[in-house]
Parts: C-alpha cells; sequence; structure tokens
C-alpha cells in the first residue's frame, strides 16, 4: 500500500475550500491507497477538511499523529513551563496560536480568525491546565519571522521552531513534519509514501517522503527540494499513478 501525505493551507485548502479537481483525484486514489494531511495545524482546526474522509491526520508539525478516527497513534506533548516562557517573552510582539490537545477550543491571542471554535485568550493561565502540542507566534512579514525562528532555535534547547512564511510553528524538540511522515509509514506498513506542501515548514516532510511535490509557484527554495513541481493535487497524483 502507498499514500500521500499533504499540507493543509495553500497546498490542500484555499480560502476555506477544496478544489473541485483535487476532491474528485482524491478520492479516486483512496480507492487503492492512503490520504491524509501533514499540518501545523491542531487538532481543533479540521473544520473545513469535512468534505474528505481522510487516513491519517499529522498535526501540529508532527506532535501530534492520529488515524482515521482521530485516535492517537503517537504524541509529542510539550513542556508546558518551556511554552509559558515563549508565550510571556512573544506575547508583546507576535499574535500567538496555542495548539493542544482539545478538538473543542481554539485558543489564540488574534482578535480575528474564521475558525468557529476561537477562544481569545490574554494569559497562559487560560491554558495550563490543556495538554499542549506547540505554540505559533504570527509576525507582520517574512525578515521578521526568520529572525525570531532563528532566535527561539538557539535559545531553547528543548524546542524547534519551523517558519510558516509569516509565522513560526514551535514543537517539542525531534518533533517535525518529517518525523510524521516516518511515524505514519511505520505504523501502515507503507510501500512508499508522497508528499506534497508550499511553505518552508514543509521542508522537514518534503526530505523524506519518496516522491516529494510542491506547486510552480511555491518559494524557489521549496522547489530545489522536490521531485516534481505541479500545479495541484491532482496533477501530483497523476503523476502518482504514472509511477506505477
Amino acid at each position: 500500500m502507498k499514500a500521500l501525505a499533504s499540507d493543509i493551507d495553500g497546498t490542500l485548502i484555499f480560502n476555506q475550500q477544496i478544489k473541485k479537481q483535487d476532491k474528485e483525484a482524491i478520492e479516486k486514489y483512496q480507492k487503492e491507497h492512503l490520504f491524509g494531511v501533514c499540518s501545523g495545524r491542531p487538532r481543533c482546526a479540521l473544520f473545513d477538511l469535512e468534505k474528505l474522509k481522510l487516513d491519517f491526520y499529522i498535526l501540529s508539525s508532527g506532535a501530534e499523529i492520529l488515524d482515521k478516527d482521530l485516535n492517537i497513534i503517537q504524541d509529542f506533548p510539550m513542556k508546558k513551563e518551556i511554552v509559558q516562557q515563549i508565550f510571556n517573552e512573544y506575547h508583546q510582539h507576535a499574535q500567538i496560536i496555542l495548539q493542544t490537545g482539545n478538538a473543542d477550543v481554539f485558543y489564540t491571542t488574534l482578535k480575528e480568525d474564521y475558525n468557529p471554535k476561537l477562544k481569545v485568550i490574554s494569559s497562559f493561565k487560560e491554558v495550563e491546565h490543556e495538554i499542549i502540542y506547540g505554540i505559533s507566534l504570527v509576525f507582520k512579514d517574512d525578515k521578521i519571522t526568520k529572525k525570531a525562528c532563528l532566535e527561539i532555535n538557539q535559545k531553547y534547547q528543548e524546542v524547534e521552531g519551523f517558519q510558516n512564511r509569516n509565522s513560526v510553528d514551535i514543537v517539542r524538540k525531534g518533533c517535525s513534519k518529517g518525523t510524521g511522515i516516518k511515524i505514519i509509514k511505520d505504523h501502515y506498513r507503507l510501500e512508499k509514501i508522497a508528499g506534497i506542501g508550499d511553505s518552508y515548514n514543509d521542508l522537514p516532510m518534503l526530505k523524506v517522503v519518496d516522491t516529494a511535490f510542491t506547486f510552480k509557484t511555491s518559494p524557489q527554495e521549496i522547489k530545489k527540494q522536490v521531485h516534481y513541481c505541479v500545479n495541484d493535487i491532482a496533477e501530483a497524483i497523476a503523476l502518482l499513478e504514472v509511477e506505477k
């Protein structure tokens, strides 16, 4: 059996919608293989994926890995004291998203968001009762984000930050979309697993999959790391079918 793992935002979902041709191609692919997501999103942020029946979920940049029924295959919670330190250091300089195991609440300091489960917080004490898988910092532009990502990786030895355009997704050291891919491949005893993503935080996934895809519009750094540049997921699936 084979599988395809896809990033969500900007790869599978555009303006809260899945392209018709992608949905049809995915459903056809799933008749013989597995299709799942590999994302920086937390468990509570899956509301716009309801039109697809996914076979697995790699969430919070590899910190929470779930099967098709949302049961935990493997997870890697963060130490709360580390999350609190990062929250306190950056909450005046960035918008913050806290990624927890709670499927019903989306915790953030963002004042506006399209997630219907949104809960705006101003203090870490409001989430200290939750299992925390990740913390994301959203900045004004790519340059500030890159600098913050370097600072975090240098200062905090127990975590790892991944830049995603204008945000930094921070998880426990050793976690990444790449480690999530390896766990899924072992768990389902897959012959091969392919991956598709469009941003910097997808690099750990794209470097470990057997066949890597990105879009023709992706940053050059991403395009250098893949086997194929495509227009959409449907085209990637068509190429995978040719590989057979």
